[in-house]
């Protein structure tokens, strides 16, 4: 069973990600009086409350250092780690949900971002989440299809690291520093 995540713009740093019944929200600001911090919120659908689950500190709209929880900044190279693959453009970005569990995101087909599990001795074969991209009539037009992040249901409780991660790795895919 998964879940459909929408993204409301083409923007990554002022969106927002939600579920059809907005049980899973994220609202995702980068203010214009502070164009170098973008924070992740999180809506909790029983109290109406948000709470910050992370911050990324960006340098001419690439991401430089994050923090989650209101802790301290870190590299995101140190916190996003790039493993080299063995084929050709087989590259993966790993990181850690604070949990204890490892995961990674590659380019698949089609050149949507797959993520799948890195624990050692877990083998999956199929994506325990997908990142579509946006797409615009004739590839300059109005927005056709919004983004999205399709989710297995057994990764919800990392979801916050999973849109912390997200937001790195398609924000240095967008500027064309992911190689």
């Amino acid at each position: 069973m998964s879940q459909r995540l929408a993204l409301t713009t083409a923007s990554l740093f002022n969106t927002t990600i939600s579920n059809v019944t907005d049980a899973i929200y994220y609202d995702i600001q980068t203010p214009e009086w502070e164009p170098h911090l973008t924070t992740v919120r999180r809506l909790d659908s029983r109290t109406g409350t948000y709470e910050v689950c992370g911050s990324i500190r960006n340098q001419v709209n690439k991401p430089v250092a994050v923090s989650t929880y209101g802790g301290d900044f870190e590299p995101e190279e140190q916190w996003v780690k790039k493993v080299d693959g063995s084929i050709p453009g087989g590259s993966r970005w790993q990181f850690d949900d604070g949990e204890g569990n490892a995961f990674a995101w590659s380019i698949a087909h089609g050149n949507n971002l797959e993520l799948r599990s890195a624990d050692e001795g877990v083998k999956t074969k199929r994506a325990i989440a997908t990142f579509y991209q946006h797409k615009r009539y004739f590839m300059v037009g109005r927005i056709s299809q919004h983004a999205c992040l399709e989710i297995d249901n057994s990764v919800v409780e990392s979801l916050d690291a999973i849109i912390l991660s997200l937001l790195i790795v398609e924000g240095k895919r967008r500027v064309g520093a992911l190689v």
